[in-house]
């Protein structure tokens, strides 16, 4: 039995699959540059292709662990199920809205099967101070 794996496992601006079951992805990133924290992104896609066996239905969950170790109540476990096509892959999308930063520091998302890990994705919220400053008439 082929153990479950991800091909891909990324942060988005925007991501969409065809009629025709391709992935588009656009804008991939893994840091964020906030002023203040705690803050909430507006809106991101999360996105992974795993593959295992053809056919197969797999148990998963999604698990956001923060910087503080701590459970995020915002964003509790996501379980759901997942059946791979006959190429032994399939695409994992979902769309984020107001997403909450609370801490900077490193961030992890798992994609858990039962106790065995299956992909797990890093990114960073970094502090930053207010940098922009609009067009200047001297």
């Amino acid at each position: 039995m082929a153990k479950l794996s991800t091909d891909i496992f990324v942060l988005c601006d925007y991501a969409s699959v065809s009629q025709e079951q391709k992935l588009s992805i656009i804008g991939i990133f893994d840091q964020f540059f906030v002023a203040n924290l705690p803050t909430t992104w507006p809106k991101m896609y999360l996105v992974a292709v795993v593959s295992g066996e053809p056919g197969k239905e797999y148990p998963l969950t999604l698990k956001l662990v923060t910087p503080t170790k701590e459970q995020n109540s915002n964003f509790p476990d996501k379980e759901f199920k997942i059946t791979l096509g006959q190429n032994g892959k399939a695409n994992v999308m979902t769309e984020l809205v107001n997403f909450p930063l609370a801490a900077a520091g490193t961030y992890k998302v798992q994609l858990v099967d039962g106790k065995e890990l299956v992909g797990e994705l890093e990114f960073k919220v970094n502090k930053t101070t207010a940098t922009y400053e609009p067009n200047k008439v001297n």
